[in-house]
C-alpha cells in the first residue's frame, strides 16, 4: 500500500472525526439552549425570579450533561422533571404544553446554533 493511499485514508478519517465532534458539540449547545428557553418558560409558571430563577435555569442547562435512567430518553427525563416541578407548585395544567414546547424550543435552538456555526 502506498503512503499516499494511507495518507488519503488518514485524512478522511480525521475529517470524519472532526465532523462528528462538531456535530456533537452543536447538538450539546442546542440542547443547552433549549433547556435555557424551557427554564425561562418554567420560571414564569413557577413564579421564580432573581437568583432562584437563575439557579433553576442553570440546573436545567447542566442537566444536558447527565445521562437519564436506562430506558428513558433525555427528553422524557426532562419532561418528567418539568412535570414534577409544575405539580410541586400546583401548576399541573401547564404540563400538557410540555411535549410541544420541548419539540418547538428544540427545533428553534438547533436552528439558531446551526446559523451561528456557519462561517462568514
Amino acid at each position: 500500500m502506498s503512503s499516499s493511499t494511507t495518507t488519503l485514508f488518514d485524512e478522511r478519517e480525521r475529517a470524519y472525526e472532526a465532523m462528528f465532534a462538531l456535530d456533537e458539540e452543536l447538538r450539546f449547545r442546542a440542547l443547552a439552549r433549549r433547556n435555557r428557553m424551557l427554564g425561562a418558560w418554567m420560571c414564569e409558571r413557577l413564579n421564580l425570579t432573581g437568583p432562584e430563577a437563575e439557579a433553576y435555569v442553570r440546573e436545567l442547562v447542566e442537566a444536558v450533561a447527565v445521562l437519564p435512567q436506562a430506558g428513558r430518553t433525555p427528553d422524557e427525563a426532562l419532561a418528567d422533571r418539568l412535570r414534577a416541578d409544575l405539580a410541586g407548585r400546583g401548576a399541573e395544567a401547564e404540563a400538557a404544553a410540555l411535549p410541544g414546547l420541548i419539540a418547538r424550543y428544540g427545533a428553534e435552538a438547533a436552528r439558531t446554533v446551526r446559523e451561528q456555526a456557519r462561517p462568514g
